[in-house]
């Protein structure tokens, strides 16, 4: 009885691939068919249409329109029964099919040079904006120090602020249209600024300090944009406020043609020196490019700060910079620019307008 069993065993292994692969074939087939006899349905229902046989077009469609068409061959199907439907002025059957419609294909966009009035009427009565749309972003910034007042050591020094290295931000990003070409946006991201100072005095030493400053941001704005078939340009105003997480300054003196020895150390914490909150300002130019049921964009921002960054109750509370470094803070405001790639993804709900 063994032997039988493994040859038993073995044939079955052997036609179970075979069984499987004739289950897939006939699967394939039957599918290419029907889709074939629903291709020619629909070449039968756009003649009947064409004949004025109107009334019959939503029963030959009927099997074929949820399943058995491509997508193009579905868009002219839908269409073709909303027509019919128009024509026999079903209107509640014609509002079903175009929501229908709409929620299949919600980017839709009628061709108002062919498409029948009465088509248009009812396209109109429909919500087919999305109702949100969500993303990610991220991209690098320049910091553009404002100094709203001087606390230099020695009135002779000569000081700057540059922005040294470009900084960092990503985050999420939500928009809501309100009105056809204006948006509400809202996000929620990590920012990083970089800037450096530098103080020289009288060509004698020099004084640099960069400092790091990592922020939790939150921008609210709204957004016009001016769709031009995939390019869609845009600009935006906008509030963001900041919230600091981390501040720190990596400080150095040299001594002009060596005459003492370079003071440098540790980078230092300025956390508590610094003002938790910022508020600012900003202006957005872009531009989107559009793909289904989505975007990607690019921007560019200027952030104008509206508050100042220091804490003047802790300006003196570090010795070591006041005392090794001879350092005190300015007062100042932290602008920036912003440049920023993404993608969003739109969500669409179509509904009957109230």
């Amino acid at each position: 009885m063994a032997p039988q069993n493994k040859n038993t065993s073995t044939i079955s292994r052997f036609y179970m691939p075979v069984v499987m692969l004739i289950l897939i074939f006939t699967t394939i087939s039957s599918n290419v068919f029907a889709q074939q006899q629903c291709t020619q349905k629909l070449k039968e229902a756009e003649k009947a249409y064409d004949e004025g046989r109107i009334e019959d077009i939503p029963e030959m469609l009927a099997g074929c329109i949820d399943r058995g068409f491509t997508r193009e061959e579905k868009i002219r199907a839908y269409k073709l029964v909303i027509n019919a439907h128009l024509f026999n002025q079903d209107l509640n059957q014609a509002s079903q099919k175009m929501l229908d419609f709409l929620r299949f294909n919600p980017e839709y966009m009628p061709n108002k040079n062919s498409e029948p009035a009465e088509f248009l009427s009812l396209y109109k009565k429909f919500e087919t904006l999305p109702y949100l749309s969500l993303g990610v972003y991220g991209g690098i910034n320049f910091s553009n120090i404002a100094v709203i007042k001087p606390y230099t050591i020695s009135s002779t020094s000569k000081t700057t602020y540059e922005h040294h290295a470009p900084g960092f931000q990503f985050g999420l990003k939500f928009s809501r249209p309100v009105y056809k070409n204006i948006e509400l946006n809202a996000e929620l991201g990590f920012l990083r600024h970089t800037f450096q100072y530098t103080e020289e005095s009288l060509d004698f030493s020099k004084l640099t300090i960069t400092e790091n400053q990592d922020q939790i941001f939150l921008p609210i704005s709204g957004s016009f944009v001016y769709p031009i078939k995939q390019w869609h340009p845009f600009i935006s105003l906008g509030l963001s406020a900041e919230y600091l997480i981390n501040a720190t300054a990596t400080p150095e003196r040299t001594y002009v043609q060596n005459t003492q020895q370079p003071v440098s150390g540790t980078d230092i914490e300025l956390t508590d020196m610094r003002q938790k909150i910022n508020i600012s300002l900003f202006a957005e130019i872009g531009l989107r490019y559009k793909i289904p049921r989505g975007y990607f964009f690019l921007s560019s921002r200027y952030y104008h700060g509206l508050l100042n960054q220091v804490n003047e109750d802790e300006r003196y509370s570090n010795a070591e910079l006041n005392y090794i470094y001879y350092y005190i803070d300015d007062d100042r405001r932290l602008n920036n620019y912003a440049f920023s790639v993404g993608y969003m993804y739109m969500l669409y709900k179509p509904k009957r307008k109230k």
